[in-house]
């Protein structure tokens, strides 16, 4: 609540002189009462009193100031005394504002003026402090100017953080500006430091230029603001230049500075030469080793950010909060769910902070590890939530094949007031499409502009293309696209290519396939997929012509990757694989897969081979693929009963997809797939995804 406060003309601006400084080794004196004792004179006695009342005075800043003093005591002995100086009131004011009592502060700065009294250049300081914290400022500051110490630098600066503080960003700028040639190093990065604050990077690497430019020499604290505006701009140029300057300069370790420069080169994505940086300092803080843990995430180097965290535990650094949910979240995408579990152990045994963010983080990882379950429980378990938590659900949920389940939790969340965001009805909108919901995934789509004022992106077109392409509205999802007010991307034509070889739309999949090579010539995926198409309706010599094409223009299709964890280590396969250590054992577990298979009625999809070799080589390509590598791998590392999880950097092939329901059935196993597209749970010959990916 704003104070107002009571605008008295002043006409007389008082200064306080500071007091004398006292000498090295002063001599006891005598207490005043001691004194009353001797005293002779009138005079004697005038010069007591006004010893006691200097006493009085230091005796209320001790009180309001000490550590171990009380506030509502100084101001009882300050109620006491007959004339206070401003320097007795500012210790009071500066006492309220150290105690987080910027009202109090405010409501004595009131009794004071109301009293006559007229404050200085140092009782303003601490009020703007008081007014930041209330965002409510622009009353003060206009006192501090009809009092005249509107020119005063000390009082700018101060003034320049209040208003940061506020976030009032235009008024701190305006009395940057009217400082003219008072500016100091403090005003600069003041400044600076608001811009940053507020995340206004552009304008604070921009003021950073202008004070380059007027030989401004900046310290430690201005560096560090810079250092923070280049990583959240991605300004790499800039902040190469303040690390040549910091070596240039001599400025030495400072750990918070390092630390900067760290987080600037990950969010460059120059991870490398943050991690020599890191592996030079001579110590690191938890916040170090938290910027390096994230900074390999992000690079998609999961394995490194495990390995670093290793290192914390073995030197003894306690991971936090921070720590484990960039660690959950490379659980997260490498599939590996028993290291996820452990990680979650690990949070529970050492008492970490479970906040919103982690326990997104948590929910997001079981619900991508397919399982499902644990993610519900994690879910209903955390006491707060926010519409990232309630999405990583939802998206979870339908990915993994639980559409209805999935829209359950989203009406859910809207009776508890959470509105959705964009990202939210992307997981709404798969959720209708792998529950076959047409109707309802057309009136979410629609609720998106009309009812939450948010306008469709390219991947919500996508999903409705998938939704209609997936339920077999061939025509009508190609007339959306047509109709779509942007552009479409490979995610929306490839889910209607996707959509005409499952529904064998042959002049469909021509069209949108010429359409995808217009938009990317060299993209292997299209000629493949449509390669596919040709060959499921017996099309050979087409499928002959698109692999010359692809011979021709030097296209290759990206290695298939496999990921399988085992005993908390992530195994990785990609097709042909023959460096894995077991790899005898698990090509003679092939060898038994695929003999039981063919027992089984199973016969080679050679279509699915895009090189030219002849019949024998093209079922042994075939039985290389990196998933029947990584599943009989599972086979013989996981005891008979217990289920299988493998991670494929791209879409699971026709052919890998119909031995895995044989061999879900034959080994009595249940296995999940997470491929590019979605999860596919094998279990008794059958696929979640009801043969549809």
């Amino acid at each position: 609540m704003a104070t107002h406060l009571p605008f008295p003309a002043p006409s007389i601006v008082t200064s306080t002189i500071p007091p004398p400084k006292h000498p090295q080794n002063p001599k006891p004196s005598p207490t005043p009462h001691l004194l009353l004792d001797q005293c002779a004179t009138m005079s004697q006695l005038k010069q007591i009193h006004a010893q006691m009342v200097r006493t009085a005075l230091a005796f209320v800043s001790v009180a309001a100031t000490s550590p171990f003093g009380s506030v509502d005591y100084a101001r009882l002995v300050f109620s006491q005394i007959p004339n206070p100086t401003s320097f007795t009131f500012n210790s009071i004011i500066r006492a309220y504002t150290n105690n987080n009592l910027p009202t109090n502060a405010l409501q004595f700065y009131v009794e004071l003026i109301q009293g006559g009294f007229f404050p200085d250049r140092f009782t303003f300081p601490s009020l703007f402090k008081c007014c930041g914290r209330l965002s409510d400022g622009k009353q003060l500051h206009s006192h501090a100017v009809k009092f005249g110490f509107g020119s005063d630098t000390y009082i700018q600066n101060t003034l320049i953080s209040m208003y940061s503080s506020c976030g009032c960003l235009s008024s701190a700028c305006k009395v940057f500006d009217k400082m003219a040639e008072k500016k100091t190093l403090v005003s600069w990065a003041t400044t600076i430091a608001a811009y940053t604050k507020w995340d206004r990077a552009a304008e604070a690497l921009d003021l950073y230029r202008r004070m380059e430019f007027e030989s401004v020499k900046p310290n430690e604290i201005t560096l560090v603001n810079v250092l923070v505006a280049c990583a959240r701009a991605r300004d790499l140029e800039t902040g190469k230049r303040v690390h040549q300057y910091i070596e240039a300069n001599g400025l030495g370790f400072d750990m918070v500075l390092w630390a900067a420069l760290l987080d600037l080169y990950c969010k460059c994505g120059r991870v490398s030469v943050a991690r020599q940086l890191f592996d030079e300092m001579p110590e690191r803080n938890l916040f170090c080793w938290n910027i390096m843990i994230k900074g390999h995430v992000e690079d998609s180097d999961y394995k490194e950010a495990l390995a670093l965290f290793r290192d914390m535990q073995l030197i003894g650094v306690k991971a936090d909060k921070v720590t484990m949910a960039s660690l959950v979240l490379a659980c997260s995408q490498l599939g590996a769910l028993e290291l996820g579990k452990w990680l979650h152990v690990y949070i529970n045994r050492e008492n970490v902070d479970v906040d919103v963010v982690l326990g997104t983080a948590l929910v997001d990882m079981y619900a991508k590890c397919g399982c499902v379950e644990t993610a519900i429980r994690v879910f209903e378990d955390m006491p707060k939530k926010d519409v990232m938590t309630w999405t990583a659900l939802i998206g979870g949920l339908a990915v993994c094949g639980h559409g209805e389940k999935a829209l359950e939790i989203f009406k859910e969340m809207k009776s508890c007031e959470v509105r959705p965001d964009p990202i939210t009805f992307v997981g709404v909108l798969t959720a209708c499409s792998h529950a076959g919901l047409v109707e309802e995934g057309r009136s979410h789509f629609d609720s998106m502009l009309s009812v939450y004022n948010i306008r469709p992106s390219v991947e919500h077109y996508g999903c409705m293309v998938d939704l209609l392409g997936r339920a077999g509205f061939i025509d009508e999802a190609e007339k959306f696209i047509r109709s779509m007010p942007v552009k479409p991307d490979y995610f929306v034509l490839g889910g209607l290519l996707g959509a005409c070889r499952i529904h064998n739309n042959l002049e469909v999949a021509e069209r949108t396939a010429r359409w995808l090579l217009e938009l990317d010539p060299m993209n292997g995926g299209t000629h493949i997929l449509l390669s596919n198409i040709y060959g499921s309706l017996q099309k050979w010599d087409e499928v002959k012509r698109i692999r010359g094409l692809m011979l021709e223009r030097k296209i290759k299709k990206p290695p298939g990757c496999s990921l399988i964890e085992a005993d908390g280590v992530v195994h990785e396969f990609v097709m042909g694989d023959e460096s894995h250590p077991q790899s005898a054992d698990i090509y003679e577990m092939v060898e038994d897969m695929i003999q039981r298979l063919k027992a089984n009625g199973y016969a080679p999809n050679k279509s699915e081979v895009i090189l030219d070799m002849d019949e024998e080589e093209k079922e042994s390509a075939l039985c290389r693929h990196s998933e029947k590598l990584a599943i009989a791998f599972g086979l013989i590392r996981t005891k008979p009963g217990m289920p299988i999880r493998i991670l494929k950097n791209l879409r699971v092939c026709s052919d890998c997809h119909a031995a895995t329901k044989l061999i879900s059935e034959i080994y009595g196993r249940e296995i999940t797939v997470r491929d590019r597209c979605r999860f596919h749970h094998f279990k008794d010959g059958s696929c979640s995804c009801k043969d549809f990916w």
